[in-house]
């Protein structure tokens, strides 16, 4: 893999990541308006998990940036 295409692979896995946080807010919002509260708990343990893949970006972009990718 290319250092190029390196970068360009944890760019689209960290937005891809962004793109999911931001939906599982927005459930959780919905969920908490219509008085849903179990539901928005439980759609928040989601984004807990779902961090984790965001995290998970930020060190391969980290790692690689320490190798001069």
């Amino acid at each position: 893999m290319t250092a190029d295409s390196f970068r360009k692979a944890t760019a689209d896995a960290a937005r891809y990541a962004i793109g999911n946080l931001i939906d599982i807010l927005q459930d959780a919002s919905k969920y908490l308006e219509t008085g849903n509260d179990l539901a928005a708990w439980g759609t928040l343990v989601c984004f807990d998990e779902a961090a984790d893949d965001l995290k998970a970006a930020i060190r391969l972009h980290r790692a690689a940036n320490r190798r001069g990718l």
